[in-house]
C-alpha cells in the first residue's frame, strides 16, 4: 500500500511539473514547483532535521533546586486522557473502567493518589478527541486475590487539586522534532523545584507523516538529547519521594 501511494504521488508530481514547464520559461517557476513536490510529503522531516541539532546545543538541561515527599502528584500537560475500557467479556466492577493516562502506573510506585488535568478522550488506541477540561484524582485498590497481578484503580472527576505539587509538560514540535519541557513546581509557594529539557527527533517514513499516518513506529531509531531518555519519563520520581 505504501509504494502504490509512493507511486502514484510520484506520478502525479510528474505531470504537475511538466504542466508547468510547458507553459512558462521562468526558471524560478519551475524550480519552485519541483521544490513544493519534494517538500509537500516531506516538510516536517526536513524542518526537524535542521532544528534538532541546533536546538540540542542550546536546550538540554537537568536541574532538580529540591526534594520533596508527597502523597500524591498532580499533572497537567501529560496523562491528560482519559481511556474507558471495553466491558465485553470483562468481569470488573465500574470503577475500574476508567483509566487516565499512565496514572495507574504511577500509585504502584507508592503514592496514595494521583492527580490530572483530562483534556482528551481516546475514541481508539491511536486517536484522542479534546473534550472540556476536568481533573480527575485516582486511588488504588485492594488486589483482587483472583488476579493479584492486576493493579486495581478508581478514578473519579474532582473539583479541587489535592496534591502540593504540579507536574507540568509542555510540548513544542518543529516537524519530527520536539522540544519537550518538565517542570515540577511547589504549588503552595508557586516556586520551580525541578526541571528536564530535553530534545527529540522521531523517526518515521519519510512520506506524509505530517498528516498522522503512522508507516512505522516513531520510537524505533528515535534520537534524544540528553541521551538518557529513560530518565525524562521517571524524572520526577526522583524529585517527588512518596510518603512513607
Amino acid at each position: 500500500m505504501i509504494l502504490f501511494f509512493i507511486l502514484a504521488y510520484v506520478f502525479l508530481a510528474v505531470l504537475l511539473v511538466n504542466f508547468v514547464k510547458n507553459r512558462t520559461d521562468i526558471k524560478l517557476y519551475k524550480w519552485l514547483v519541483v521544490a513544493f513536490v519534494i517538500l509537500l510529503p516531506t516538510w516536517d522531516v526536513v524542518l526537524g532535521t535542521l532544528v534538532y541539532p541546533i536546538a540540542c546545543a542550546f536546550i538540554p538541561k537537568t536541574t532538580i533546586y529540591e526534594t520533596a515527599e508527597t502523597d500524591g502528584i498532580y499533572y497537567e500537560g501529560i496523562n491528560d486522557y482519559i481511556f474507558k475500557l471495553d466491558r465485553r467479556g470483562r468481569q470488573i466492577a465500574d470503577e475500574e473502567l476508567t483509566l487516565i493516562g499512565d496514572l495507574g502506573d504511577i500509585l504502584v510506585k507508592g503514592y496514595s493518589f494521583a492527580e490530572s488535568k483530562v483534556t482528551m478522550e481516546s475514541i481508539s488506541y491511536t486517536e484522542n478527541r479534546k473534550i472540556t477540561p476536568v481533573t480527575y484524582r485516582c486511588i488504588p485498590l485492594p488486589k483482587d486475590e483472583s488476579r493479584p497481578s492486576f493493579n486495581r484503580t478508581s478514578c473519579s472527576v474532582v473539583n479541587n487539586i489535592k496534591s502540593r505539587f504540579l507536574v507540568k509538560v509542555t510540548t513544542i514540535k518543529a516537524g519530527i522534532a520536539e522540544i519537550n519541557i518538565k517542570k515540577i513546581y511547589d504549588r503552595t509557594s508557586g516556586k520551580l523545584t525541578a526541571e528536564y529539557k530535553r530534545v527529540s527527533l522521531w523517526s518515521c517514513f519519510p512520506f506524509f507523516e505530517w498528516m498522522g499516518w503512522r508507516w512505522w513506529s516513531r520510537s524505533e531509531g528515535s534520537l534524544h538529547c540528553p541521551s538518557q531518555d529513560d530518565r525524562y519519563y521517571s524524572f520526577e520520581y526522583e524529585v517527588l519521594k512518596p510518603k512513607k
